[in-house]
């Protein structure tokens, strides 16, 4: 596949009024993932069993791991909104439900049913976003929405203790952040339907189990999948063990590396717009996962707080150019009626490597201590960056 040729959307063919209720809720979609920063902590704070923190954690994961692919093909652009009102108020439900128990089996049932909560509004979101996709600009599309993505963990992680504070500790910050998310009850009769292109006429309809088996053994999808699993599963270790690392090496404010690398995400993706399409991504983001590998293992050996958040903005400065490409590539190389399943897919590896990422810390880190942890995410940057390059290889073919 060539990279296309100076064909990002114009300006108001993209930023209209549909466009921006659907970032807003992006932004109150995924608010609810940025409060879990200190989940951990928590933890620690009412004296779980280390052996199942992992567990735990990972429970929220490993439930959409194993339901949204199944159920991602049922999802399209013309059932989108009502599943996303079902999700919302599941997920309402879901946040409010941690206050209600501390135990180990009565957390366990709430990541589960907080996991099934947002495969159903996640899947159903980006069905909806399928139709909005310009031609030609879906690098650009992704890093906007990846954009508002961040957001949340660009504040929520440097306000959590002010948060803990005034609405009580933790339970009551999620309680809040369940009143929150109900405001997307009020937006979605504003989210219209789009004229969609006829040759994305196939994402109103259900695929067929013969078109599925079809999609998953294209060679290129299945890397870049594995591709974005690696990389994700980088990102979960950083976002979950982090704050343990910098109190561990005397570092404090750690939660300003995420802010840092999350701002320096905002900022190139603003900065690169279209230029991210009018590249071969394969061979971009190859590049980026190569220049991930080094900055992982550097940081494995800081311990003061300069050099700290320098990787930080490094590694967002990656991360930023990383996400949306990725998904841009995904788009791209999908035909018209897999693009919602495999844009699933794709969002899946997210939470993929957040389900994989704490099993792995929680494995490493008490034999191995973090600078371990650190390198292995840098070999997964690596072996991402060679299935890159198997992908640019079988796009020339």
């Amino acid at each position: 596949m060539t990279p296309a040729k100076d064909t990002a959307p114009r300006p108001p063919s993209l930023w209209n009024r549909q466009f921006m209720v659907l970032m807003a809720v992006t932004f109150l979609t995924y608010a609810n993932i940025s409060v879990f920063f200190q989940f951990y902590d928590y933890l620690e704070a009412i004296s779980m069993d280390p052996q199942w923190t992992g567990v735990i954690i990972s429970t929220f994961a490993a439930v959409s791991l194993l339901v949204r692919p199944l159920v991602s093909p049922v999802f399209n652009a013309g059932n989108a909104r009502p599943f996303l009102a079902a999700g919302t108020a599941m997920i309402m439900v879901a946040l409010g439900s941690y206050s209600l128990t501390q135990s180990l089996a009565g957390l366990l049932a709430v990541r589960v049913f907080h996991g099934l909560a947002f495969v159903v509004m996640g899947s159903a979101l980006t069905a909806l976003m399928v139709q909005y996709v310009p031609k030609g600009g879906s690098a650009q599309f992704f890093g906007y929405l990846s954009i508002i993505i961040l957001i949340p963990n660009t504040l929520v992680p440097s306000i959590l203790p002010f948060l803990n504070h005034l609405l009580g500790g933790f339970q009551g910050v999620l309680l809040g952040f369940a009143v929150l998310t109900g405001m997307i009850f009020f937006m979605l009769p504003l989210l219209k339907p789009v004229n969609t292109d006829p040759a994305r006429a196939g994402t109103h309809k259900r695929l067929t189990w013969p078109e599925i088996r079809e999609n998953l053994t294209d060679k290129s999808v299945l890397f870049l999948l594995l591709a974005m699993l690696l990389m994700y599963c980088g990102h979960a270790v950083i976002f979950f063990f982090l704050n343990s690392f910098g109190q561990a090496r005397g570092i404090i404010h750690a939660g300003l590396f995420l802010t840092l690398a999350t701002a320096g995400e905002i900022v190139v993706r603003l900065i690169g717009g279209s230029f991210f399409d009018r590249m071969n991504k394969a061979r971009l983001l190859g590049i980026i996962l190569a220049c991930l590998a080094p900055a992982y293992a550097f940081l494995a050996g800081t311990d003061s707080l300069g050099p700290f958040l320098f990787l930080g903005a490094v590694l967002g400065l990656c991360w930023g150019i990383a996400l949306p490409v990725f998904n841009g590539l995904m788009f791209d190389l999908s035909r018209p009626k897999f693009q919602s399943m495999n844009t699933n897919l794709g969002m899946q590896m997210f939470q993929a490597g957040f389900f994989f990422g704490p099993f792995i810390g929680a494995a490493v880190i008490p034999s191995r201590g973090f600078g371990a942890l650190f390198y292995l995410c840098a070999a997964f940057s690596l072996l991402g960056a060679i299935l890159l390059i198997r992908i640019g290889g079988l796009q020339k073919k």
